[in-house]
């Protein structure tokens, strides 16, 4: 579940983080408004919560205001009957209060969405990163199977290797709090591949790990779903790719 950062203009500390459900909250208390600002990940930089559509949507839904209009009588020969007006029926109440319908379709909750979204996102990442630990400690299992522990201490690649499957696990487990880590992972393994590949001159291996760290940093910040798609796809084949060039 994405989570935010907010601060009002000229504030030196920030507040946070706090879910979409906890800002709805703030904002009925009077404690966030439209110039609230607050960090934009995918940008690194403060902004208003105005400038983003979908989050203003979900913070400050527009309600339709009723309006009562004067009754018009006319007097006329010709009476007709009155049109008899069509039921509601359930299906389409139920669709209008999940915000299915035209008219309601700019007022639904984004936040299940959302939520929906990062748990997908999650599972991504748990697999790209599953794929990394699989092919680093499958191309060590003869050091792993030693079982000495100063040999397998002293293999960046094996460190590597468990802790890309630590994270994977705490990843199924829905734990958000390793994102930070789990960037500082994607950055310091490109550097590390990058020196790696570079010397033995795997430029296909280089380029297809520096793809699999790339999305999975990106992971931590999307949440939309066509992005979470297009890091499965282009992440767990960068991965996958890493992998097959390990074990070969």
């Amino acid at each position: 579940m994405q989570e935010y950062y907010i601060r009002k203009e000229g504030d030196e500390d920030s507040r946070g983080p706090f879910t979409l459900e906890q800002l709805t909250s703030l904002v009925e208390a009077g404690q966030v408004d439209r110039q609230t600002f607050y960090y934009d990940a995918l940008a690194e930089k403060w902004v208003e919560v105005q400038s983003n559509v979908e989050l203003v949507s979900a913070l400050f839904p527009v309600k339709k205001k009723l309006t009562m209009r004067a009754k018009e009588t006319v007097q006329t020969l010709n009476i007709t009957p009155a049109k008899e007006e069509k039921p509601i029926t359930v299906q389409e109440m139920l669709a209008a209060a999940e915000g299915l319908t035209d008219e309601t379709y700019a007022r639904r909750d984004l936040s299940s969405e959302l939520a929906r979204n990062a748990m997908w996102g999650m599972r991504v990442m748990a697999l790209m990163l599953l794929a990394s630990a699989a092919g680093l400690l499958i191309a060590n299992m003869d050091v792993l199977s030693t079982m000495d522990f100063r040999a397998i201490a002293t293999s960046p690649l094996i460190l590597i290797g468990l802790a890309d499957l630590l994270i994977a696990l705490l990843l199924f487990l829905e734990v958000t709090q390793i994102y930070s880590f789990i960037r500082m992972r994607a950055v310091l393994g490109a550097g590390f591949f990058a020196v790696y590949f570079l010397s033995s001159r795997e430029y296909l291996a280089l380029a297809a790990v520096l793809a699999g760290l790339g999305c999975l940093y990106a992971g931590t910040v999307v949440s939309k779903l066509w992005s979470v798609i297009a890091l499965g796809v282009f992440g767990l084949a960068g991965m996958g790719g890493f992998a097959y060039f390990m074990l070969m």
